[in-house]
């Protein structure tokens, strides 16, 4: 009796170990890969002393009953975070202060042209940040496009006809219904059901809707695209009740490149579709009679992840993306805000903030260091990881690219296989796994990052520092 429990025991672990092993191979995980195939080998040195050295058998069958019970133990289900449980404002601390988009790092260098008055407006009110600001703009806005992999031309042109497309799109992002066009008479259950299959017919990969939240609103205009400078400084008010936030994935064979170019093509791939895709919301939400405004990357308003969360997308990562229930860190967000009533989705806990604590993978490969391994810290009123945008985007400048490190090593970014949802739904789901599953990932994958291969018509040279890198992005364009 006890030889055949060990036997099923030991199949059942030979079984973990080849699906590790396989799975592996497909991901480019070669640590994984070994340690799986070790797994093979034990669970078949195991099985063979169990039959020919019978001494060892009672031993052997107490240890896989130790791990029975671990695994028990795993399926014990705990009470989800309430804090994620309530979105964003669960992590309020305090009274919340809206962002001043003229502060973001990417407004800063691509927007301000020295010597206008919002330049000196802005350097006036912060001059701590005109010294290093000038460094950074005389890189030019992503210093030389490409340089990790000199400046590799096909890459680079992907990267210039994607966010070419959101510039083309931006002046309709705004819409209002036309005269003689009456608001159509949909139940709001019915308008979520039809708004949320058209968002994925369209190309989105999830959706969820929300009330947006005045706190997610920037409280000043600081991004000007097309020569509008009297709205710089305006505050931006009397935005669409609702939010039909929309999820993008990024292809994991281009973000696994990272920091080198394939993965800044990808990146630009999504703004592109993105920015297509909203504001195809944004029309269709005028013709239907109602307010429609496509957040992307020619107009925004708001901040997109925290909205994202309060719509039961997933929840905010250490490092500073949205992590979601199917693809991880490895998704873009878009948005379109509208008058028409809609119902909105609940905010969901998927074990991403316990996770996080314990698994620093982002944070111990960072390349700049930006992405705290410390404790999260009050920031505008919201308790969070606060990610140092300057040195990251510093370190994007050198690299030329917009790195997507972070996003690539997290463990929630891997393919959304039967095996990895597997995983996750013990991580959603189980407290004992919140906690030792991080470790357990770091033992088989690895704490450090290495670009993996990519697709043969994506590949990029190797960096010969002896090269002149002549392709430098339009400031206009990204």
């Amino acid at each position: 009796m006890i030889l055949i429990f060990l036997t099923l025991a030991i199949l059942a672990f030979f079984g973990i170990a080849f699906v590790l092993f396989l799975e592996s191979i497909h991901e480019q995980e070669k640590r994984a890969v070994l340690i799986g195939f070790i797994g093979m080998l034990i669970a078949v040195l195991t099985i063979a002393l169990a039959y020919f050295v019978p001494i060892l058998t009672d031993p052997l069958a107490i240890l896989f009953v130790i791990a029975g019970i671990f695994g028990l133990l795993l399926c014990i289900p705990g009470k989800q975070n309430p804090k994620a449980l309530k979105g964003t404002m669960g992590y309020a601390v305090e009274e919340t202060a809206r962002f001043d988009e003229s502060h973001s790092v990417f407004v800063r260098l691509r927007g301000l042209k020295d010597g206008s008055d919002p330049y000196k407006t802005f350097y006036a009110q912060n001059p701590e940040l005109e010294i290093p600001d000038k460094k950074r703009r005389a890189k030019g806005f992503l210093g030389k496009l490409g340089s990790i992999d000199n400046g590799y031309q096909s890459n680079v042109a992907m990267v210039h006809s994607a966010f070419e497309l959101p510039h083309f799109l931006g002046p309709f992002a705004k819409g209002t219904p036309y005269p003689d066009t009456q608001p159509a008479n949909l139940p709001p259950e019915k308008a979520t059901k039809i708004v949320k299959k058209y968002a994925e017919h369209v190309g989105a990969v999830s959706v969820g809707i929300c009330e947006l939240n005045p706190a997610w609103v920037y409280s000043k205009r600081g991004e000007i695209h097309y020569d509008n400078w009297d709205d710089w400084g305006k505050e931006i008010k009397d935005l669409p009740k609702y939010a039909v936030v929309m999820l993008l994935e990024m292809n994991r064979d281009h973000v696994m490149a990272a920091p080198h170019t394939p993965s800044v093509a990808e990146s630009a791939l999504n703004y592109a579709k993105g920015a297509y895709i909203s504001t195809m919301m944004a029309r269709w939400f005028v013709h239907m009679g109602y307010r429609g405004e496509a957040e992307h990357t020619r107009n925004y308003n708001i901040i997109m992840p925290p909205v994202a969360v309060d719509a039961g997308l997933g929840e905010i990562g250490r490092l500073g993306y949205l992590i979601t229930p199917k693809f991880g860190a490895r998704t873009r967000i878009f948005i379109t805000l509208t008058d028409m009533p809609l119902i909105p989705d609940k905010p969901m806990s998927i074990g991403v903030e316990e996770f996080c604590e314990k698994c620093m993978k982002c944070a111990d490969s960072c390349p700049s260091k930006s992405i705290t391994t410390g404790s999260k810290t009050r920031c505008r009123g919201i308790e969070k990881w606060k990610l140092d945008e300057d040195s990251c985007f510093d370190y994007w400048s050198r690299v030329g690219t917009d790195c997507s490190i972070c996003m690539a090593i997290c463990p929630f970014s891997r393919p959304n296989s039967y095996f990895h949802r597997f995983i996750r739904w013990y991580v959603a789901n189980s407290p004992l796994a919140k906690k030792v599953f991080p470790y357990i990932d770091n033992f088989i994958y690895g704490k450090r990052w290495k670009a993996r291969k990519v697709p043969d018509w994506l590949s990029y040279p190797k960096r010969s520092e002896s090269e002149d890198y002549p392709t430098i992005l339009n400031d206009s364009h990204y």
